[in-house]
């Protein structure tokens, strides 16, 4: 595959995946920060240029250094032709299958590709498939034409109840919080995954809400990818509309900062969906994939 060097490359890249929303959501977020300075130190391989039809976004090579370790060895991938997404996925410089690895794409359509290749490679699949939403200010300017029939909803409206500010005080995360944010991650519990956290910290905007004890009870944070992810709020406080000021607060400042802002959650949880529907997060009709992928 083709690896596409320099900002005027990846900015007509970034330009390019525009035109494909939602479908190129995953990628289209990634590259975007990518040309915000590449904290990640990611690179973009296409399988021909300008006209290309598949997309991967990977670590650089010094970065995968761990085998064990998915949450780094991470791609993101779109693809406008499936049969020319296997051809690309499958040459020896796109995917380190002898990895442990997370795969993600907006594209459903991209499972059978990612899974036959897998067994091919004798890697084991589990997929995580999601709900995928964007926030009204991202949608209107990103995919209008998923807007049609809102034209009467202030989008500004979608505020989350009064919280108590004299208990809880907005405030960031630092690394320090990095174990309490892991321990309520759905994909956490390890310390690979504690410090790719960690790194997300040092890195990206993220908000948190202070208790009385001065420590963390609610938070959100931002990958790589550009999503709003690893939020979470600690049992003894749940159920007082918390996660809806931090993902309301964090909305504001990454779309006030021109990113594009969006989020998914489980398709059996609810609650979640619910508080995206009070926020007016628009969903998408694409899903939020991921393939985590381990060598048999």
């Amino acid at each position: 595959m083709l690896h596409l060097r320099g900002s005027q490359m990846l900015q007509t890249l970034e330009n390019s995946l525009r035109k494909c929303l939602p479908e190129s959501l995953k990628v289209y977020g990634t590259v975007f920060h990518m040309n915000q300075g590449n904290p990640f130190n990611l690179k973009a391989l296409v399988d021909k240029w300008p006209d290309f039809n598949t997309v991967l976004i990977r670590p650089q090579e010094q970065e995968m250094t761990d085998d064990l370790d998915p949450h780094t060895n991470t791609y993101q991938i779109y693809s406008k032709d499936p049969k020319n997404c296997l051809e690309c996925i499958g040459k020896p410089d796109a995917i380190n299958w002898k990895q442990h690895l997370h795969i993600q794409s907006s594209q459903s359509n991209l499972h059978e590709v990612i899974t036959g290749l897998a067994s091919a490679k004798l890697v084991k699949v589990k997929r995580t498939q999601c709900v995928l939403y964007m926030i009204p200010q991202t949608a209107k300017k990103l995919v209008p034409f998923l807007m049609a029939g809102t034209e009467k909803l202030d989008h500004k409206s979608g505020r989350p109840r009064a919280i108590n500010e004299e208990m809880f005080k907005l405030s960031s995360l630092d690394v320090a919080h990095a174990a309490l944010v892991d321990k309520f991650w759905q994909f956490g519990g390890n310390e690979k995954s504690q410090r790719f956290i960690g790194r997300c910290i040092q890195i990206f905007p993220s908000l948190c809400l202070l208790g009385p004890e001065g420590t963390p009870v609610s938070w959100a944070l931002m990958d790589q990818t550009g999503e709003i992810r690893m939020a979470g709020t600690v049992p003894d406080y749940r159920a007082q509309g918390l996660i809806s000021h931090i993902i309301y607060s964090q909305s504001l400042v990454m779309h006030e900062r021109g990113y594009p802002v969006y989020n998914h959650t489980e398709r059996a949880n609810k609650l979640m969906q619910k508080m995206s529907h009070t926020l007016h997060h628009v969903p998408m009709p694409c899903d939020w994939n991921q393939w985590n992928c381990e060598p048999l």
